[in-house]
């Protein structure tokens, strides 16, 4: 259960501190040091091995440092099983010059956001991450904490606890909760938080994460992110919000007043810019093998590349009430928790500025479910499926040239092969299933 937060909020208030970083497949390291060891820390920083973050061994780049990001120092609102007090930091990674490592996903975002406000527009994101919380009832099987559907008031409250526990120690963090529910499925929940810039957003969502896992078991339960953890259940989404403002005014650029929809011509380019880069940005937003259990027809996923105002079963929705400025934003909805918050976003801000930079044409939308049309309406109205395998959208990747760029080839290719290398694990399997369906029948 979440505790409180000692009276400091600074490292000496501490007994010690992690160093958290991200590796290319969004996954938090740490290095933990003494909270004496911090001036010395932030003033020289650590020495790292970049396999560490690359996921393969390279000698150009073996010797990298973590340099703290005070900014982003919280307390962790739990104490260890011994009573101690525990702080957080995450951390920029240099090369040995003191530059910014290119494949540092933290990097690689800013990168991005710093071209997007060159042309004067301040990106804001939000997200909303969906979870199971289950409950290991024999060694090996996990099933879910509760029987609730949808938005469900349960009469058992031990999931609900859950939540409150991880919102709590969210909001002590600094990180907003505004709210949290039940999702469609038994056991599935999602906890949203404010939105904010992009950076911040993607470094809060990882910690969303480590916090859930945390709180869920000291409870007893295990909050799984995976994207279809259950072969029976609908899988988890990971929604994003994004919307432009104007860095000089703060104007939502999004909005338009006199368009009947609210948009303006420059929501129009971006949203076409993400239709143009679906395929590519597919393999940043759904980055694992079990990714594709998840994109199914008729599984609640979007399968094809579309946009609607009202329709949820498309990759893409406009979001927001036309009158209501502020409102206006673009959620995508095909992503899922195993994306690198930090990869996705510099992917979808590269899209961006393409579709404005070359001024693409929106489609027409569709407002009903691209997966009960046929393939002849769908070829007439120019919808092309989403990417159905891990190398189909990794291929796609590898051939976008803008969102490629946008994560430089450093980091392109250390992402590239930790899916390669997850996908050739998996290929080598043999499951249960297959043994029951073919040894006696073929």
């Amino acid at each position: 259960m979440a505790t409180a937060v000692p009276a400091g909020h600074q490292p000496a208030d501490t007994d010690f501190v992690q160093l958290l970083f991200t590796d290319i497949a969004g996954r938090l390291k740490s290095l933990e040091i003494p909270a004496a060891r911090w001036d010395a820390v932030r003033a020289d920083g650590w020495t790292l091995d970049g396999s560490v973050l690359l996921g393969f061994g390279d000698p150009d780049h073996s010797d990298l440092r973590l340099v703290p990001d005070p900014e982003t120092f919280v307390v962790r609102p739990w104490p260890t099983p011994a009573g101690r007090t525990v702080g957080m930091v995450l951390c920029d990674v240099r090369d040995a010059q003191g530059r910014p490592f290119a494949a540092d996903p933290r990097a690689v975002l800013r990168r991005a956001v710093e071209e997007s406000e060159r042309r004067g527009l301040r990106p804001v994101f939000g997200v909303e991450a969906e979870f199971y919380l289950l409950r290991e009832s024999a060694p090996g099987r996990l099933d879910p904490s509760d029987r609730n559907a949808y938005w469900d008031l349960g009469e058992t409250e031990e999931a609900d606890e859950v939540c409150r526990d991880i919102s709590e120690a969210l909001d002590r963090m600094g990180l907003t909760v505004t709210g949290h529910h039940h999702e469609v499925c038994p056991g599935q929940r999602e906890i949203v938080f404010l939105h904010g810039d992009a950076l911040t957003t993607a470094d809060r969502l990882l910690l969303l994460k480590h916090t859930a896992r945390a709180m869920a078991r000291r409870r007893g339960l295990r909050a799984v992110f995976m994207p279809k953890p259950l072969a029976h259940l609908y899988g988890n989404a990971l929604h994003l919000h994004v919307s432009l403002r104007g860095t000089d005014d703060d104007r939502p650029v999004f909005h338009d007043a006199e368009d009947p929809q609210g948009m303006s011509a420059l929501f129009r380019a971006c949203l076409a810019g993400v239709l143009d880069h679906a395929p590519a940005l597919t393999a940043l937003g759904n980055p694992t093998v079990n990714s594709y259990k998840r994109m199914v027809p008729a599984s609640g996923t979007p399968v094809h590349v579309s946009w609607a105002r009202h329709n949820r079963s498309t990759a893409f929705k406009v979001v927001g009430d036309p009158a209501v400025p502020d409102s206006t934003r673009m959620e995508l909805r095909s992503p899922d928790p195993a994306a690198n918050p930090h990869l996705l976003f510099a992917g979808v801000l590269a899209a961006f500025a393409d579709g404005a930079e070359r001024g693409l044409k929106l489609p027409d939308a569709c407002e009903e479910p691209a997966d009960t049309l046929g393939a002849a309406e769908l070829a007439a109205r120019g919808i092309a499926p989403l990417p159905t395998d891990l190398p189909t959208a990794l291929r796609a990747l590898a051939e976008d040239t803008v969102v490629r760029g946008a994560l430089g080839d450093l980091a392109a290719t250390a992402h590239d092969r930790h899916c390669r290398a997850d996908f050739n694990a998996w290929h080598r399997i043999v499951t249960p299933w297959e043994v029951e369906r073919y040894a006696d029948s073929v």
